[in-house]
Parts: structure tokens; C-alpha cells; sequence
């Protein structure tokens, strides 16, 4: 079963989001985050707890949610079969993949540090297509095509 670890956001751009276990997903973003209400389908990121966890045992640092900027940190998603346009059921939420991969400039810093750098393939971009909240622990659900 594939689900939610966390469910973060950020009050500056720029710098690491913080936990709050569970957010208000409209068709603006994630209520409170910074680049809410900013158009754009790029609403919501995800990151694989697959890939962070290594990263941190790698640099000897305790795992930190939101420290690369995600949203919403996920165990358990295939990530060998998300490709755009793949959807996902969060509880009352549907997003949408519309883009795979950060792909910003290495030199993108963020308060002196690189925080997304490390992450940047593993970054999903989605769209919220159905609003609702995004909680912490919630089964993430694939949908077919």
C-alpha cells in the first residue's frame, strides 16, 4: 500500500517546508503554501521516502520531512510507471501528474543551501483535479488511464 508520510508547506519561497500533517488542497494549491493561488498546474510536489531516506543515511543527517521543499513525502508508489498524466486518489483528493523532474539550475540556492538539488529527479509536479484535504498517513490510490 503506497501512502503519505507528510504533508508539508512553506511560508517563503526558497527555503525548506514545514510538517503539518494535513492541508486543504483546492484548485489553487495546497491552502497556505506560497506558491498557492500563483496559476500554473504545478500545484503539489512529491518525493519518494525511497530516494530521501538514502540521501540521508549517505550524509549521516536524521531524516528531516520537508527538507527538500515536497509537499507530500510518499512510501510505497511505483515510481518506475508514473509518467504525465498519471492520477492518484489521496483520500478525497485526485491529482495529476503534469511534470516529472525539478529540473532547476544546480546553482538554485536556497538560505546558503541547495535544498532541492539533491532530489531534483525524483520531484513529481502535480495538479489538484478534484479538491478536498491532504492528510498524513492517507493511502495513496493509482488510477487507471
Amino acid at each position: 500500500m503506497a501512502r503519505i508520510l507528510c504533508v508539508c508547506i512553506s511560508k517563503e519561497r526558497k527555503t525548506s517546508s514545514q510538517n503539518i500533517h494535513e492541508c486543504e488542497a483546492d484548485l489553487q494549491g495546497l491552502v497556505g503554501d506560497v506558491h498557492y493561488g500563483m496559476g500554473g498546474r504545478r500545484q503539489v510536489t512529491l518525493l519518494p521516502y525511497e530516494k530521501v531516506k538514502p540521501y540521508f543515511d549517505e550524509t549521516g543527517q536524521p531524516v528531516s520531512y520537508g527538507r527538500f521543499g515536497e509537499n507530500l513525502l510518499t512510501e510505497g508508489l511505483d515510481w518506475n510507471v508514473i509518467e504525465e498524466g498519471s492520477r492518484f486518489r489521496c483520500g478525497d483528493v485526485l491529482l495529476e501528474v503534469v511534470r516529472i523532474g525539478a529540473g532547476g539550475p544546480a546553482s538554485d540556492a536556497y538560505k546558503g543551501e541547495k535544498v532541492c538539488s539533491p532530489m531534483e529527479p525524483w520531484f513529481i509536479f502535480c495538479q489538484i483535479i478534484e479538491p478536498g484535504i491532504l492528510k498524513e498517513g492517507a493511502e495513496i490510490v493509482p488510477i487507471d488511464k
